[in-house]
């Protein structure tokens, strides 16, 4: 049956299918760790903050590059360099989606101290002795100024009197 919608191009994308992908842990064998990304350097390179306490300057893989885009809070699997002197570069192999973040983290996979969700610790309004109150009981400086003028006009000079 000939191809009535298109060439090469349409042909292409036919075989892609919808099927269920498995999830892919660290291997610590492989020097891998999770990470997750602070901010984008350009050229594929990205500032990330590892769960193991490091920043590392992470440069995506040549398989992921143009197909997954990495951006801010994204918790990616990385790969550390051994084979150079400079420990704090690594390779970003893999992009968890948020649904893949919470099976890691019911599954135990991140250590405790770390902050997943991109929020800061001043939204969580549960708290109320967490909150910052402040007191704004000036002095009243518009009663000085009153009696500063009231004494003046004591002062003052009638024209009458002149």
């Amino acid at each position: 049956m000939p191809n009535a919608k298109g060439g090469k191009k349409f042909k292409r994308g036919k075989k892609q299918g919808g099927g269920e992908k498995k999830l892919i842990y660290r291997d610590p064998k492989e020097d891998q760790e999770y990470g997750k990304v602070k901010r984008a350097c350009g050229n594929g390179r990205f500032d990330i903050e590892c769960f193991d306490g490091k920043e590392r300057l992470g440069i995506i893989a040549g398989n992921m590059r143009k197909k997954v885009w990495v951006n801010k809070d994204d918790i990616v699997l990385i790969s550390r360099w051994d084979f150079t002197t400079d420990s704090d570069k690594c390779s970003i192999i893999h992009k968890y989606t948020p649904d893949e973040v919470k099976k890691l983290e019911k599954s135990n996979e991140f250590p405790k101290n770390v902050n997943i969700d991109g929020a800061s610790e001043f939204t969580d309004y549960g708290n109320d002795d967490d909150m910052i109150s402040f007191n704004y009981n000036l002095p009243d400086i518009s009663s000085d100024e009153d009696k500063n003028e009231s004494d003046e006009s004591d002062e003052s000079v009638d024209l009458d009197d002149i």
